[in-house]
């Protein structure tokens, strides 16, 4: 694996950007079967079931309570060897890291060959889970932003392992919660730290967050043409008064350097269509998958 960390104008931290060569399979994936359905799956047992709603509007899904969590549980004495959490990025990224080493060692995790992003995600600060089996993601409804997907059910705030992490929360050690992009939801995923999400609400607050997803290199390629022929435009329009000294001039150009340079590390860190495998017998055989864990039928 390739890092790269990606800074916005000022310095402060963005995202990881990494290159992953192999494997080509990873052991969390998502598999489709027509007809809207989806599947998520893990080392080839279905972890999630989800359609596509009849009228288009959102995604039905249930769980099937085999979710295994491909970071292991992050002790206190990690926690405090990466010190308190600080508002320039840079905790973040140190958490990054070890996440993305975490993955790239993990066989039921969902990294595959392709660029990938862990970065700030749009939903912090604030993340509020979705609800219980079965339950539906509205792509229509005024939502929040923040709604994530928990692959297993939440434990209760009085659960022993809640309460080791609730006192990290006051203790301002609390490592973030990992959520995962998943375009065919179009949402997040809650990916790691289940209890830790718990813990945070049960204190009064609101988990840190990063977010993993795959980028395009043809996204990003095209994206950073247009920003660069904007780019040189602009700049081009003012040389001009650069040059006769115009009041305010040299400051602006200083002011469109920045943008640029901000506009440029977004486009490497946004996130792409998730990939996705078929699912061998197509739909019927997603719903003998689903009747046979859930008892679903459609």
């Amino acid at each position: 694996m390739h890092r790269m960390d990606e800074p916005v104008a000022g310095g402060a931290w963005q995202a990881l950007v990494c290159d992953v060569a192999a494997p080509r399979r990873p052991g969390l994936r998502v598999r489709v079967a027509g007809a809207g359905r989806l599947l998520l799956e893990q080392a080839g047992s279905p972890v999630l079931f989800a359609v596509v709603a009849a009228d288009h509007g959102g995604v039905d899904y249930v769980r099937t309570g085999r979710f295994v969590a491909p970071v292991p549980p992050v002790r206190a004495a990690q926690a405090r060897s990466v010190g308190l959490r600080t508002g320039d990025g840079a905790w973040h990224a140190r958490w990054a890291h070890r996440f993305a080493t975490a993955l790239a060692a993990a066989p039921l995790g969902p990294l595959h060959d392709g660029r990938w992003v862990i970065g700030r995600s749009v939903a912090d600060p604030a993340v509020t889970p979705l609800p219980d089996d079965p339950g539906v993601i509205d792509w229509f409804a005024a939502r929040d932003p923040g709604q994530v997907l928990p692959l297993r059910r939440l434990a209760a705030a009085g659960d022993p392992r809640v309460r080791a992490y609730r006192k990290q929360v006051r203790d301002g050690t609390l490592a973030p919660v990992l959520l995962w992009w998943i375009s065919g939801l179009d949402s997040y995923v809650l990916l790691d730290g289940h209890d830790r999400l718990v813990a945070a609400h049960a204190e009064g607050r609101q988990p840190p967050v990063l977010a993993l997803s795959l980028a395009s290199a043809r996204r990003v390629a095209v994206e950073t043409e247009v920003a660069r022929r904007h780019y040189e435009a602009t700049t081009e329009r003012m040389r001009p008064l650069v040059e006769a000294g115009t009041p305010g001039a040299a400051d602006a150009v200083v002011a469109v350097d920045r943008r640029y340079a901000a506009q440029l590390a977004t486009i490497r860190s946004g996130h792409a269509a998730t990939r996705a495998w078929p699912l061998p017998g197509g739909s019927r055989r997603w719903s003998e998958l689903a009747r046979g864990y859930t008892g679903a039928s459609s």
